[in-house]
């Protein structure tokens, strides 16, 4: 399980994280990404959410506290 971090001053509300993981992130009422359940997609699908923000404002770290995306 990934622990996941949003930079709410890098996101520019592209939404590219719901269209891969809609189950982990949500778009609040000012337009920015949040968390809404860690766990409600894959691994596999937070991930290429992740990859697919065009301004990386979506960290990604590993149960040790390593940082998987971006690198």
């Amino acid at each position: 399980m990934y622990k996941i971090k949003i930079d709410r001053e890098k996101c520019i509300s592209a939404a590219s994280c719901l269209i891969f993981a809609s189950k982990t992130f949500k778009l609040d009422d000012v337009g920015k990404a949040v968390v809404i359940d860690n766990q409600g997609n894959s691994e596999a699908d937070i991930l290429q959410a992740a990859k697919s923000c065009p301004v990386d404002a979506i960290a990604l770290y590993d149960g040790n506290g390593k940082k998987v995306y971006p690198r």
